[in-house]
C-alpha cells in the first residue's frame, strides 16, 4: 500500500453480508515462497477452500468469509506483504470475458503525445499539460486541444516514427495473448491518435479500438482535433455500449487505466486496476498494480490457470 494513499473500497463490499467463496491473488516481485508463509499466517481461522500456484511470483487462494473480514484481510495483507500486488474478490464472477484497457502509459511505457512534442522540441511545455490532465488538474478536452493548437503545420509523419519507437509494458504482450487463448473480448481505448494507436492494437492483436483524430491537411495538423474526444466519459459509455452489444454483463468486464480520464470507465467495469495509478486513480480504486507488471492483471481477471481455483 502507499504510504499517505486512502484506498477506496471494493464495489464488492456492501452487497452482501452472508460469508461467501473469496479469491486472495497475490502477485510478487519477490520469492513467492515467503508471501504463501505470510499468507497462511494472516488468513488465521480463515477457512481455505483451495490453493493454486498460478506462476512462479504468483499465487491464489479460495477461501470463506464474510465481506467485511475480506475487506479487513486484503487490507492487511497490502500492509504486511511488502512488494506485491495482491486482490481479493468475490469467487461468484471471477472470470472475466471483456478486457478494455487504455494505451498511454498503460499498455505501452509512454505518454506518446509528448513523445512527439520532444522530437519537436516542445517536450517540456506540453508535457506540463499532460501531466495535470492525467492527474485530473484541469479539463481534459481542453488540454488535449490547447496541446494540439500548439503542434499547427507540424508534419502528421512524426506520429507514424514515434509510433514505430514506442516499448510495451512488461506483461503487456502477455496479458493480450492470453487473453485471447480465453476468448476474452479485447478493446484498445485511448485519448491518443490512430497514427499510434492503429499499429499499436495490430501487433498487440486488440480486437477493436477506439480513438481520437488529428485534422490533417496535405500531410500537416491544423491544430484542431476531430470530434468526438475520446475522453474520460466516452471511454465509459464504449464499455457500457459494447458490453450490452456483446451481452456481457459489465461485473464480467476488466479495465485497465492509469489516469484521472480513465476513472469512470474502472469504475463501471466488474474489475477496475489502476495500473501504476496516479494518485487520484488510485484513491478512487480498490484494485492495484504497483510492484509487478501487467501479467498480474491475467489472475486478476481469472484467466489461465487461475480459472482451475
Amino acid at each position: 500500500m502507499i504510504e499517505g494513499v486512502i484506498e477506496q473500497e471494493p464495489p464488492w463490499l456492501r452487497r452482501s453480508e452472508a460469508s461467501q467463496p473469496f479469491v486472495v491473488t497475490v502477485c510478487s516481485a519477490d520469492a513467492i515462497d515467503d508471501v504463501q508463509a505470510f499468507l497462511g499466517r494472516a488468513l488465521g481461522d480463515v477457512r481455505v477452500l483451495g490453493r493454486h500456484r498460478l506462476a512462479p511470483n504468483a499465487c491464489a487462494m479460495a477461501i470463506d468469509c464474510n465481506p467485511v473480514e475480506a475487506w479487513a484481510l486484503l487490507r492487511a495483507l497490502r500492509t504486511g506483504l511488502g512488494p506485491a500486488d495482491v486482490y481479493l474478490q468475490p469467487r461468484k464472477g471471477y472470470g472475466k470475458r471483456l478486457l478494455i484497457c487504455d494505451m498511454d502509459m498503460t499498455i505501452v511505457a509512454a505518454e506518446t503525445l509528448d513523445e512527439v512534442a520532444t522530437v519537436l522540441g516542445m517536450g517540456d511545455k506540453i508535457a506540463a499539460i499532460t501531466t495535470r490532465a492525467m492527474h485530473g488538474e484541469i479539463d481534459f478536452n481542453e488540454a488535449l486541444r490547447e496541446r494540439i493548437a500548439m503542434l499547427e503545420g507540424q508534419p502528421e509523419r512524426v506520429f507514424h516514427d514515434v509510433a514505430s519507437t514506442l516499448q510495451f509494458n512488461s506483461g503487456a504482450e502477455k496479458l493480450l495473448a492470453v487473453a485471447r487463448k480465453e476468448g476474452v473480448h479485447t478493446i484498445l481505448i485511448s485519448g491518443g491518435f490512430a497514427q499510434v494507436v492503429e499499429p499499436v492494437a495490430a501487433q498487440l492483436g486488440f480486437d477493436e479500438l477506439y480513438c481520437n483524430h488529428l485534422d490533417i491537411d496535405a500531410g500537416r495538423l491544423t491544430g484542431r482535433v476531430c470530434e468526438p474526444i475520446v475522453n474520460a466519459d466516452l471511454k465509459c459509455q464504449i464499455l457500457q455500449q459494447r458490453a450490452q452489444t456483446l451481452d456481457i454483463a459489465l461485473r464480467d468486464c476488466c479495465a485497465i487505466g492509469d489516469g484521472a480520464n480513465d476513472l469512470p470507465m474502472l469504475s463501471a467495469a466488474g474489475l477496475g486496476i489502476a495500473y501504476h495509478g496516479k494518485p487520484i486513480l488510485r484513491a478512487a480504486t480498490s484494485c492495484h498494480i504497483d510492484a509487478t507488471d501487467l501479467e498480474s492483471a491475467i489472475y486478476f481477471m481469472g484467466l489461465d490457470s487461475a480459472r482451475n481455483l
